[in-house]
């Protein structure tokens, strides 16, 4: 093997391992490190691509130096979709007990955002507030649709078809007589 083939081997291979630059969730495969190095700069892992043939939430926590927020940006617009806050949420997940702390703390941020199917292009900036680099994680997990509750007006929706019905039927019977 000469030179030139032996050089032309090994790119493809490095860039057969190295892979893209960009993160690709896995649905319900758990918390996903990722870090911003620089303030207002997008994270190391961006962009983020997936595409969902159902719906999901996106998930995103500081867990480690309180003072970071984290902004959720659809790639290439200006305006995020999503901006941690100070949340404490309730569970973890009990996948990864450093993410899971920042998850639950009341003095960490986080955030999350249901999505619906569809292909998504993320890219993820910090004010490295608690310091630069500014590491966080996130997770993509399947939405259960069974716990949406049904919307208030539905039932009083049926229930004035139903009046409409009742009232039409006695119209009818009065016109016979």
């Amino acid at each position: 093997m000469n030179l030139k083939t032996f050089t032309a081997t090994s790119a493809t291979a490095l860039a057969l391992c190295l892979g893209s630059a960009h993160a690709t969730p896995v649905l319900d495969a758990g918390w996903l490190f990722d870090s911003v190095s620089a303030t207002n700069t997008a994270s190391s892992a961006s962009p983020y691509i997936f595409t969902l043939t159902s719906s999901a939430w996106f998930r995103i926590t500081d867990a480690f130096v309180a003072g970071d927020t984290f902004f959720v940006f659809n790639t290439g617009e200006f305006t995020p979709v999503l901006t941690t806050s100070l949340q404490g949420f309730a569970s973890g997940f009990g996948d990864n007990s450093m993410a899971d702390s920042g998850w639950t703390s009341a003095s960490i941020e986080s955030g999350e955002m249901l999505l619906s199917a569809g292909s998504y292009s993320f890219s993820i900036t910090g004010n490295c507030g608690g310091g630069c680099p500014a590491g966080f994680y996130t997770r993509l997990d399947t939405a259960d649709v069974s716990a949406v509750p049904l919307p208030a007006s539905l039932p009083l929706l049926l229930g004035g078809i139903a009046a409409f019905g009742v009232l039409r039927r006695k119209k009818r019977q009065i016109a016979k007589g």
